[in-house]
């Protein structure tokens, strides 16, 4: 039996959607012949990549909504605008996130990365969900290879990695996600080449603690740097195939794709 989820007229919703790797989500799904909202809080950029997506994949098929994940109001609107504009909701990638380790933005990378797509999740349950109107679907939390993995460069965002995978766990075995069929997966790419990346590689110091660029440089020659477009065949490998529930799916350049379960044990 084909247990894969066609693509074509579905309507997902990618937080962080302006560039990076929401840019490379948001192409990928529009290639796939979905319909996109891209959600992002720059303005400038966000107008840009609609425009420039819009000519490619036509303009009744793509939108942007400016959205801060850190408000409740905010983000709520840009699922109600996303729901009128075309028709429902199918698929929503919390990947919107930022980097910060200093005294001054630990804080926001907290309030963004954790609190942001918990928002997230809570309102894709939410507008996915039979009972309120919704059609079930698919809901992918961009995490990282950092939430898995103890990484002393960065360990506020490492922290809230960690949140995302762990909370996803807790609603892939709810009862709410199974009575509206709506699958969770997790998704942890190590480095990718973004613009937040290219900050750390050029010496953002705000982004890691101890100021040794030395060792981040040569964690990243370790590790490896990912093309957006390979994190984007990831995505639509989760998205597309029906059987890839409760997965966290680990991206890294020299050790490929691999799939794990969020096992969860009974006490």
């Amino acid at each position: 039996m084909d247990r894969r989820m066609h693509l074509v007229g579905k309507v997902a919703l990618v937080t962080g959607g302006a560039s990076g790797m929401g840019c490379g989500f948001a192409e990928a799904l529009l290639k796939a012949a979905a319909k996109v909202c891209i959600a992002d809080i720059n303005v400038e950029t966000g107008v840009a990549t609609e425009s420039d997506l819009r000519q490619q994949y036509g303009h009744e098929n793509v939108m942007f909504s400016k959205c801060n994940i850190t408000s409740a109001t905010e983000f709520e609107a840009v699922f109600k605008r996303t729901k009128e504009a075309f028709g429902g909701i199918d698929i929503v990638v919390n990947n919107a996130g930022i980097g910060g380790e200093t005294d001054e933005n630990w804080e926001q990378t907290v309030d963004v990365n954790m609190k942001g797509t918990l928002r997230g999740l809570r309102l894709a349950m939410y507008y996915l969900s039979v009972e309120h109107g919704g059609r079930g679907g698919c809901i992918v939390n961009v995490a990282s290879m950092t939430g898995l993995n103890p990484n002393p460069l960065s360990p506020v965002y490492g922290c809230t990695k960690a949140g995302i995978i762990h909370a996803t766990r807790c609603y892939v075995v709810s009862e709410a996600a199974k009575k509206s069929n709506i699958r969770l997966n997790v998704l942890c790419p190590a480095f990718v080449d973004t613009p937040m990346f290219r900050r750390l590689a050029a010496g953002d110091a705000t982004q890691t603690i101890g100021g040794d660029q030395t060792a981040v440089t040569a964690f990243i020659e370790r590790i490896g740097v990912l093309s957006t477009e390979e994190v984007s065949v990831a995505l639509i490998d989760i998205l597309t195939d029906e059987t890839r529930n409760g997965l966290i799916l680990r991206c890294a350049k020299k050790t490929g794709n691999v799939y794990s379960t969020l096992t969860v044990q009974d006490v």
